[in-house]
């Protein structure tokens, strides 16, 4: 039976407007426990704490959130705090954001579209965020059997064992999959070497697909309505 696979972010929500709100919150945060922390670490001080954590453990790139929760405690150990303070005190900090990290605005033909596939396919989910689509701020779990995040798996897209990962949790081969997100590398690239299917989500047709990009999708949608007959093209549905 197929398996039908989705990406999350700026596949089923814009991401952007959500990492602002969380930051947002973030600096609301900080401020109010940590006078005078967020002048220190500003989002260009952020964005160089983050190169050194990632410099510094390569291991751990594909971890979002373990990327996060280092830089915080980085950040805070800069700030003057002793290390198992520190340490506390990120992951305090990594809770409050990761809960305005799930508060996602679906698009509007989203949660319908799902709903209508998912009567007829198993659905999954690969994602290099942390977004919990279990999470009730979601509210998309009960469409989905699975979600494998590179976090947990430890891969990351475009790697293909993610998506080798997902064949295994389904019982599947690679094959029997139709993977759809919005990444022309993570998502088509990655899923088509794993000998995935794939559909690029392509919303309101806004790119081209570039010379450079290997490997073409299987199918191109613009709108997440698009998906039923583009997988009856694909002959499946």
């Amino acid at each position: 039976m197929t398996l039908i696979t989705f990406d999350l972010d700026n596949t089923l929500w814009d991401v952007d407007p959500v990492i602002v709100r969380a930051n947002h919150a973030m600096e609301a945060w900080f401020e109010e426990r940590f006078p005078g922390f967020h002048d220190m670490f500003d989002a260009s001080a952020y964005e160089k704490i983050k190169s050194e954590v990632i410099d510094n453990a390569p291991n751990v790139a594909h971890d979002v959130s373990e990327i996060r929760k280092r830089i915080y405690v980085k950040a805070f150990r800069e700030y003057g705090l002793p290390t198992e303070e520190a340490r506390q005190i990120s992951q305090s900090a990594f809770d409050h954001f990761y809960a305005w990290r799930q508060k996602v605005d679906l698009y509007p033909e989203a949660k319908s579209s799902i709903a209508v596939l998912a009567e007829h396919y198993r659905m999954g989910v690969i994602t290099n965020g942390n977004a919990d689509v279990y999470h009730p701020s979601v509210g998309l779990g009960a469409y989905f059997e699975f979600a494998l995040r590179a976090d947990e798996v430890g891969r990351a897209k475009p790697n293909p064992e993610i998506f080798e990962a997902a064949a295994v949790q389904a019982d599947v081969d690679t094959k029997d999959i139709i993977h759809i997100g919005d990444h022309p590398i993570d998502d088509v690239q990655g899923a088509a070497q794993a000998g995935c299917r794939t559909i690029w989500f392509n919303r309101h047709g806004a790119r081209h697909w570039k010379t450079d990009w290997d490997m073409k999708p299987d199918s191109e949608v613009h709108s997440l309505r698009e998906l039923p007959t583009a997988i009856a093209e694909l002959g499946v549905f």
